[in-house]
């Protein structure tokens, strides 16, 4: 009976190392799990992070993108109002280019006018002239006369 008991304290020793080992194990194990878990935490609050980054990012570029819509729309308008302006601006300087013509033309006519008008001036002068000579005629002789009408 002692072989048996010394048998079964054998066998509660190694029982009882067992269960150590095995407990050694599971709470290797244990902390090796609770590492992981940290682990995956931290991954999943990086993907949290960069998925808001990436959040962020797409509705900046949407608000870019309709800030972009927006500048193109009032580069359209300043575009076609620089167009008017500029077809005004030639028009104006078409009629501008016209008018100085006729200014010029014009001024070419008066001044034919104006010479012509000294000329008109001059012989109405000279025609004066003669009709006061000739009506004087008959108070003076012949010689000076026909002196007078030849000079």
């Amino acid at each position: 009976m002692t072989a048996n008991v010394q048998h079964s304290g054998n066998l509660l020793d190694v029982l009882k190392k067992k269960m150590r080992q095995t407990k050694e194990e599971m709470e290797k194990y244990k902390d090796e799990c609770d590492e992981y878990v940290k682990r995956i935490q931290i991954e999943v609050k990086r993907r949290e992070e960069a998925e808001s980054e990436v959040a962020a990012l797409n509705r900046r570029i949407q608000l870019l993108e309709e800030d972009l819509e927006r500048s193109e729309e009032r580069l359209a308008t300043a575009t076609a109002k620089l167009a008017e302006a500029s077809q005004a601006a030639d028009e104006s300087e078409r009629i501008r280019k016209a008018l100085e013509n006729r200014t010029n033309m014009e001024d070419d006519r008066v001044a034919i006018l104006e010479s012509q008008l000294a000329q008109a001036k001059q012989i109405a002068e000279e025609a004066d002239k003669k009709y006061e000579e000739v009506q004087m005629l008959p108070s003076m002789s012949l010689s000076s006369r026909v002196t007078m009408l030849s000079g």
